[in-house]
């Protein structure tokens, strides 16, 4: 999510998504740390659509075009499926090396090969449990 679609997430919701609801921009921009840049930041919402301006500088109504795209913008926002999917791939690749650790202690245990197997053992339990909790 760019600059743009962040602001314009804000005054979606501050709107409730209603386009008869004012939005002072430039106090959002100044919560978000944006405000230096509020007269470019406007102009391209603007421009875009998404909103209209009304009769105070930086005060504006959100569009039904910026209403689409601040639910787009929102829908995509937390990507957890990549997450999840990188996650799922280190879990494979560490559970791999821990198996080779666990042969290798077999054949000649001894402590340094145990500490290196409850170093990955505490690894993978750090993986299942931020797994566990980007799928609840």
């Amino acid at each position: 999510m760019d600059v743009f679609q962040k602001v314009l997430t804000r005054v979606y919701k501050k709107s409730g998504g209603k386009e008869t609801i004012k939005v002072d921009v430039g106090e959002i921009l100044k919560e978000e740390g944006f405000y230096p840049s509020r007269d470019q930041i406007t102009s391209h919402l603007v421009g875009e659509s998404w909103v209209t301006e009304t009769e105070h500088k930086y005060v504006v109504r959100i569009t039904h075009w910026g209403v689409a795209e601040a639910k787009k913008a929102l829908s995509n926002t937390p990507d957890n499926s990549r997450a999840v999917e990188k996650d799922s791939q280190l879990l494979i690749s560490n559970a791999r090396e821990f198996v080779v650790m666990m042969e290798e202690f077999a054949v000649s245990p001894n402590a340094k090969k145990f500490g290196s197997i409850e170093k990955r053992y505490t690894d993978l339990g750090d993986i299942v449990s931020r797994l566990k909790s980007k799928l609840d």
